[in-house]
């Protein structure tokens, strides 16, 4: 048999088959079912900022709603983004165990914030690396569609 075995940012992997950030794996069972299928790697489904920020700007929105008291607004935001965050390093882990491949995570950052604190505990979740996912929106938000080519 041919030896399709190959080496992608340090990672020694069995073939250079890699499944991308999406919804094959943004579950450890989805990415086992990858690795079972072949693939040398998989990076994980991208934990993106924006979406933690709409989870806790809901919380808060909904806390405010309720009349709670400033400091448990606070609380509740603060534990929403946390949550989010606890969440995805849960992903890593359980991956990690189900799998015997590289688990490359993905985040999507669009603030200075505090990525380099997350991308620590990527890493020491057991992250075999870590995707900095970018994208920049070839567009103006302050013009409409037609107005953007």
């Amino acid at each position: 048999m041919t030896d399709l075995s190959t080496t992608y940012m340090g990672l020694k992997l069995d073939n250079p088959v890699i499944v991308g950030s999406s919804g094959l794996t943004n579950s450890a069972d989805r990415v086992k079912k990858c690795a079972d299928a072949g693939a040398g790697a998989v990076v994980l489904k991208s934990i993106f900022e924006e979406q933690i920020a709409f989870e806790v700007e809901k919380q808060i929105d909904s806390a405010a709603e309720s009349m709670w008291h400033p400091d448990a607004a606070r609380f509740i935001a603060s534990y929403g983004g946390e949550n989010s965050a606890g969440e995805y390093l849960r992903l890593i882990g359980d991956a990690k165990k189900a799998v015997n491949i590289p688990v490359i995570a993905s985040i999507h950052c669009v603030s200075a914030g505090k990525w380099d604190e997350f991308a620590a505990r990527v890493e020491k979740e057991g992250a075999d690396a870590l995707e900095l996912n970018i994208f920049v929106m070839p567009s103006d938000p302050k013009r409409d569609g037609s107005q953007n080519d």
